[in-house]
């Protein structure tokens, strides 16, 4: 017997310690662990493919393809060697990489690969195919019927009213009063995962919304849904797939149109009005166009002209096209995002009721509701509100210290007025991400310069903190606070609760930059130190370009994934292209870890697969 308890023993420790292991692989495979493999592997990959495609055959060294190929992949658009003077082929790879590196290619797969993932978990419940029922709508209460409701019935059902704005989905939530005839039309109806339409019932009569179980007491900060059933988590989940399917199709239209447009219009205008520069690049005009149509939207910095794009500095269309780019593509892509579908949502308003139309408008009703649990760089209302004003005013800081630092500057003052104002706005929208600059930096003002390493460094600041900030399970997952039951709570305090919420959130948002500065610091004073050693021979022959401040500017603009530089002696390239191959090497980690600290949290609803529990798996982490 003894023998036979020590092997059952012995088996359930076995299986126990086999659970544990299998729990602490699953956990470090995550969005992150996977973003960090990709981008190796095609750095890895690519940089052979750049290394052999150079003419004469192997001229440029291994160490500069890969250089080049992780800056292109990371955005960070250094250069080591002139792109003018590269392979067409090379050129092209360059291209293909700038976009298979954006962050909005790399979203438009995981919203496809979240999207199966809530196809499967539905067919696991037979509603693989979830009919519409035409019947149901989430209803807009009239004013009247607040006189006969109970406090918080009508608190729930004012939460509902209203048109939506740019920057405010409309609510979901279903009322418990229905509205009279005559405001049916302004019913916004929803699907219905698991009912039938029966032939020949009347289609404008209203029924129960499927969504109604999403109360006040079920739900918290930014759509985090709690206590609910197995079969209301099922139905959340129908309208989800159906958010994200939704979500497939735009944005990938919108990243393609944004980039077929622009590198369309760009093209044209350079080959039409001012085709000088790239055709004594050896660069057809055209290809220019395109190249740096796909640099500024996917914000690498990149171009095929040896002095980037300082011969365009009167061209007001090129400048205000490419500054668009650089908006739409990075800085401010969840605000265009956000107003493009509103945008859609009231287009939809002038259709007739249909079931397609019906559908559409309730899907995009839920996604600017609850933005955050179907796309990771789409923002609650608040949110995206703050982050327009933080992108507005970090660039009206850039645009007036580039007018008043450069003032007595003769390299700047040589500029006509009218193209100065214009480029000074340019570089403050280009330096913070597009890496794109329209004057020399080194040639600008020592106190602009100081700016621009900060600018650079915090870069990313306004959209990680949005991004978090706008996740309750990263807030969870730290120990801030926890979600309190409410069932028993009759009446809350409006002002405490707001003081209690705005203290949380001034919390949430110290620690993250505290966070996030203690991520940076360590990485970049390493990298600092390992480059000042290996460059010391530099340092003592040229003392003032070698300086310290130029390598910690460069250092900065790689861990940003920024690419303004600013040059190197007697070259067109980077500074960092007179480096040695081991501060290459380096730069190319620092651009590695810099393009993945943008990234949303592997706690993030909106980057897990359909079916993960996040709160048991907090909770098993913890054990």
């Amino acid at each position: 017997m003894s023998l036979r308890n020590a092997q059952h023993g012995t088996c359930a420790l076995l299986a126990a310690a086999w659970r544990r292991v299998s729990r602490l692989g699953s956990h470090h495979v995550n969005f992150v662990s996977l973003h960090y493999a990709y981008f190796i592997f095609v750095a890895l990959f690519s940089s052979v493919v750049f290394w052999l495609l150079s003419a004469p055959k192997l001229s440029v060294t291994y160490v500069d393809s890969l250089f080049m190929v992780v800056s292109g992949v990371t955005e960070t658009g250094l250069n080591t060697v002139d792109l003018s003077k590269l392979t067409t082929a090379q050129q092209v790879l360059l291209c293909l990489l700038m976009i298979c590196g954006s962050a909005v290619w790399v979203s438009i797969w995981l919203v496809s690969a979240r999207k199966r993932s809530f196809r499967r978990l539905l067919a696991r419940n037979g509603l693989s195919r979830p009919p519409l029922d035409r019947r149901q709508s989430v209803h807009v209460p009239y004013p009247g019927a607040y006189q006969n409701a109970s406090d918080s019935e009508a608190r729930e059902a004012k939460a509902t009213e209203g048109d939506a704005e740019p920057f405010e989905g409309l609510s979901v939530q279903a009322s418990r009063l229905s509205p009279p005839a005559p405001l049916r039309s302004r019913n916004r109806r929803l699907l219905n995962p698991g009912s039938d339409q029966a032939l020949g019932e009347p289609l404008e009569e209203p029924t129960p919304n499927p969504l109604a179980f999403l109360t006040s007491k079920n739900m918290g900060r930014n759509g985090d849904f709690i206590n609910l059933t197995a079969e209301e988590r099922i139905q959340v989940s129908s309208i989800e797939r159906k958010a994200l399917q939704l979500l497939s199709l735009i944005v990938p239209l919108y990243f393609t149109l944004w980039q077929v447009l622009g590198c369309l219009g760009l093209g044209a205008w350079i080959a039409t009005n001012q085709p000088r520069p790239a055709l004594e690049n050896g660069i057809n005009p055209w290809w220019l166009g395109i190249f740096n149509g796909v640099s500024a939207f996917n914000n690498s910095g990149m171009s095929l002209l040896d002095a980037n794009m300082v011969p365009f500095q009167a061209a007001y269309y090129v400048l205000v096209t490419m500054g668009l780019l650089i908006l739409a593509g990075n800085t401010a892509y969840p605000i265009f995002l956000r107003f493009l579908l509103w945008s859609v949502l009231k287009a939809l308003h002038v259709f007739p009721e249909g079931p397609i139309v019906t559908e559409w408008r309730s899907t995009l009703e839920y996604i600017l509701r609850y933005p955050r649990r179907v796309y990771t760089n789409l923002f609650p209302t608040q949110h995206t509100w703050w982050l327009a004003f933080m992108v507005l005013m970090l660039n009206g800081i850039d645009w007036a210290a580039f007018e008043l630092l450069n003032i007595g500057n003769p390299v700047i003052s040589a500029i006509p007025f009218g193209p100065r104002i214009m480029d000074g706005l340019f570089q403050a929208v280009a330096v913070r991400s597009g890496g794109i600059y329209i004057v020399p930096i080194a040639k600008t003002h020592i106190g602009l310069q100081v700016l621009y390493v900060i600018m650079m460094y915090i870069s990313v600041y306004p959209v990680i903190i949005t991004m978090r900030n706008s996740n309750v399970y990263e807030e969870r997952s730290l120990g801030l606070f926890a979600v309190e039951s409410t069932k028993d709570e009759e009446y809350v305090d409006p002002y405490a609760k707001a003081l209690r919420s705005f203290r949380t959130r001034r919390l949430f948002i110290s620690q993250q930059i505290r966070g996030q500065l203690a991520d940076d610091i360590w990485l970049l004073a390493l990298a600092t130190f390992i480059i000042t050693v290996i460059e010391a021979p530099h340092f003592a022959e040229d003392p003032v370009s070698y300086s310290v401040f130029n390598i910690i500017f460069e250092i900065i603009s790689a861990y940003g994934c920024v690419g303004i530089s600013v040059g190197s002696p007697g070259a067109n390239y980077s500074f960092c292209g007179g480096w040695r191959a081991g501060s290459k090497l380096v730069v190319c980690l620092v651009m590695l870890r810099g393009r993945h600290r943008t990234l949303p949290a592997s706690l993030d609803y909106a980057v897990r697969p359909a079916g993960k529990d996040i709160q048991e798996e907090v909770l098993e982490e913890h054990h």
